[in-house]
């Protein structure tokens, strides 16, 4: 929407050759972010179902594990409960 609002604001310079220019981004910005990604990608994402999120096995082995919610991650080994030394084991 700012995009949408700075490239309009353009078309109300003076200069001739700016207006269309101006008019052409504001309104290519507003197909593309309203028509384009709010309404074509989404549809078309859930036509093809899981192909949509399909990773080629080879780019998959190139690509790092990224697991932000820490799922696979190995869990650190448990600490030995520490228990409170005697006297006799201090010396």
């Amino acid at each position: 929407m700012i995009m949408v609002a700075v490239f309009a604001g353009f078309v109300t310079m003076q200069d001739a050759i700016v207006k269309p220019i101006a008019f052409a981004l504001a309104f290519g910005v507003l197909v593309d972010a309203f028509l384009i990604r709010m309404t074509f990608v989404p549809a078309v994402l859930m036509w093809v179902g899981r192909a949509g999120r399909w990773l080629p096995r080879g780019l998959q082995k190139i690509l790092p594990n990224v697991d932000i919610e820490r799922r696979d991650l190995p869990r650190p080994p448990a600490q030995p409960s520490e228990t409170p030394a005697t006297a006799s084991e201090r010396d």
